[in-house]
């Protein structure tokens, strides 16, 4: 089960918190059909005044008979389930022969090994603490790519519209910082480590095209690496995230192949102008592509320099989050602890009247004494002291 907080559209997507009892200013999480779990499991926007935040996971254990009506599972956070082949792919043939193409195919029994032992794959376990609450949406991205794991590197499949097997990309990973590590030995496909056939002729596509007939109704969005569009689809998932392995594969002619979709391209850093001309090559021929300049303008030349990308941005701003979580957690874990221990509470008003003091004798009345130690950066303050 995919859930995720509601993108905001206008007014009606923001509700009532049941906390501060503010009216929009919940965040409430929706499953993929765009469906509320409930209106109690959000988070409040007023997040220094307020803090409230029940997660999907919390509302289920609460109401487990809820979960299980909407048919989900949700994922353990060290190690994800393995998932079959043939259920993520429907009854389409796939036996990976006698194609009438002079491309070579990888057969789907050599696909189907990898897909499990996420416990050894960095790639996902960098993953699973960058979004430390969204095994389930996790899943499911890993489900929907094909993401597998051989020995130490994260496979990454390409499919074509017919879903056959065009290539079988490996890419070892950093589990800490989620680079992909570079040497001699740090990438390479599975054809090569089988050693299925010297001479196997690749068939050139987008990493993800497999997805477009069915999503055929959302827009698509390019970036450049498989691992961008990994965790772009877990930050956007409105959109078919599709990757291009390489800034100068990406042509014009090969953007037709998208069926007249809206198309937003997603340039590294250092790729904007290249994908700009390309941009509006495509336009000229009927395409309808926009590019985002949002790494472009977000960007430090150093960055430029070194290929920072869509990926590099999310991990930050979601990084950011975490920290920002950990803060919160740690101040309400305190709060409580205050709250609950009568010489702890004492201490606290003690501070705040001595406080009080100080102010006052520095020359404020007694209600602007109360005003500013009552400050709700000052009370944080005062609670993480003691």
């Amino acid at each position: 089960m995919y859930l995720t907080l509601e993108k905001y559209h206008g007014a009606k997507s923001r509700i009532i918190c049941p906390k501060c009892g503010t009216k929009g200013a919940l965040v409430p999480y929706v499953d993929e059909r765009g469906e509320r779990i409930s209106d109690d499991c959000g988070r409040c926007n007023r997040e220094s005044k307020c803090g409230y935040h029940k997660k999907p996971k919390e509302y289920f254990a609460e109401n487990p008979a809820s979960k299980s009506s909407r048919g989900g599972k949700s994922a353990k956070r060290k190690s994800l389930p393995i998932y079959g082949f043939a259920d993520a792919t429907g009854t389409r043939d796939l036996s990976g022969k006698n194609f009438p193409d002079s491309f070579d195919y990888i057969a789907p029994e050599h696909l189907k090994a990898t897909l499990g032992n996420y416990d050894r794959n960095n790639f996902v376990q960098f993953l699973l603490n960058l979004f430390p609450d969204c095994g389930d949406e996790i899943q499911s991205v890993l489900k929907h790519f094909f993401v597998g794991t051989y020995k130490d590197y994260c496979c990454f499949p390409s499919l074509d519209q017919q879903k056959r097997i065009c290539r079988a990309k490996l890419i070892r990973f950093n589990p800490v910082t989620g680079k992909r590590l570079k040497g001699d030995y740090d990438t390479s496909s599975l054809p090569a480590k089988l050693k299925l056939k010297e001479d196997f002729q690749y068939k050139q596509i987008f990493f993800g095209e497999h997805l477009l007939p069915k999503y055929p109704d959302k827009p698509v969005a390019i970036v450049e690496a498989e691992k961008t569009a990994i965790i772009a689809s877990l930050c956007f998932p409105e959109f078919v995230w599709l990757g291009c392995n390489s800034k100068t594969w990406l042509k014009a002619e090969r953007l037709q192949r998208l069926d007249g979709r809206r198309i937003v391209l997603y340039p590294d850093a250092d790729g904007y102008n290249e994908w700009q001309g390309i941009a509006l090559d495509a336009q000229r021929q009927g395409s309808t592509v926009k590019v985002s300049a949002l790494i472009e303008n977000h960007a430090t030349d150093e960055q430029k320099e070194n290929g920072y990308d869509l990926a590099d941005y999310l991990i930050n701003e979601q990084n950011e989050r975490n920290e920002l979580n950990e803060l919160y957690d740690a101040y309400n874990s305190k709060l409580e602890k205050v709250l609950n221990d009568e010489s702890l509470l004492n201490g606290f008003n003690l501070f705040l009247d001595e406080q009080k003091a100080i102010v006052i004798y520095n020359g404020s009345t007694e209600t602007e004494a109360e005003r500013i130690c009552t400050r709700p950066e000052n009370l944080r303050s005062v609670i993480m002291s003691i």
